[in-house]
């Protein structure tokens, strides 16, 4: 691992999440953190940014955690990375130095969602040691890629991910008003609703090369299935992975379970799209907490 990093010392232990930053394989990242203890990563996907875990932030705060949102690479105020790449690999890379760089005993507790997610499959099968229990959510594992691609209702769910790779694709979608993150949140999550989490959603993928540097993970992960660089690993982990039954990551996900030879969970929620913790703060947010409790204990 290539890891240089700094972060202030002081907690917080206050009411609000506190901007911050660290410098970790070979990025400066920016983060929320909220509350003081053992370490918890929560990290978003797309489109989304570190704001989305608020409302879980403050709940593990209470509970005696140190709660960390990173922005992933390239999501402002996160450092763009100059090398252009965004592979599942870089991220993993990058979870794993941010556990070094912000835990005391090199150790964390994960919580990932879509490229959060990829980033937390990535790091639980080429750095274990760093991850004392993960929960994934909505995340289509690389053994399920093959059933996706065979699938045609499938791939029409998904069509995001080939358009992104298209040229032109972000003079589409990286256009005034961003309407695209409006029809995404709509067509996944249609029960949410919160003005003010869509517009610092904006705020973060107008700034500039954010929107780019967003859409090139699509090709990163196309790449890295070609080059055969996808883990496909054993994980022995405890893990917990939720999926949404409106979700397409959610059809083949029983294809995950044989790499899990840890204690595993897979919990499909009924009637919840791509943003499970939104849609069903309180309960998503209990397994969780419960989750971490009986197989990461304090």
């Amino acid at each position: 691992m290539n890891a240089r990093a700094t972060a202030a010392a002081k907690p917080n232990t206050g009411s609000e999440p506190v901007l911050k930053h660290v410098h970790a394989n070979g990025l400066r990242f920016a983060y929320l953190e909220q509350g003081s203890g053992p370490l918890v990563m929560f990290l978003h996907g797309f489109p989304d940014n570190a704001w989305s875990y608020r409302k879980q932030l403050q709940v593990f705060a209470d509970a005696g955690y140190r709660a960390v949102s990173p922005f992933l690479r390239g999501y402002a105020p996160t450092e763009i990375p100059a090398d252009g790449v965004f592979d599942p690999i870089a991220l993993g890379q990058d979870l794993e130095a941010l556990i070094a760089a912000l835990s005391d005993d090199g150790q964390a507790r994960v919580v990932g969602m879509d490229w959060g997610g990829t980033s937390t499959f990535q790091a639980l099968a080429t750095a274990p040691s760093a991850i004392k229990a993960a929960v994934v959510m909505n995340t289509a594992h690389p053994i399920t890629f093959s059933s996706i691609r065979r699938d045609p209702d499938l791939v029409r769910s998904v069509f995001h991910v080939y358009f992104f790779q298209m040229p032109g694709a972000e003079s589409a979608v990286n256009i005034e008003g961003l309407p695209f993150v409006d029809y995404l949140w709509k067509l996944w999550s249609p029960t949410f609703d919160d003005v003010e989490h869509l517009r610092s959603i904006k705020q973060t993928l107008s700034s500039p090369g954010t929107m780019a540097a967003a859409l090139k993970y699509y090709g990163g992960l196309t790449d890295a299935g070609h080059a055969g660089r996808l883990p496909i690993n054993e994980m022995h982990t405890p893990t917990l992975t939720i999926y949404g039954s409106n979700d397409p990551t959610a059809r083949y996900s029983l294809k995950e379970e044989p790499l899990f030879k840890g204690p595993h969970q897979r919990i499909v929620l009924p009637d919840v799209g791509h943003f499970p913790h939104l849609e069903r703060e309180a309960e998503v947010t209990g397994l969780i907490m419960d989750w971490f409790r009986t197989h990461a204990p304090d």
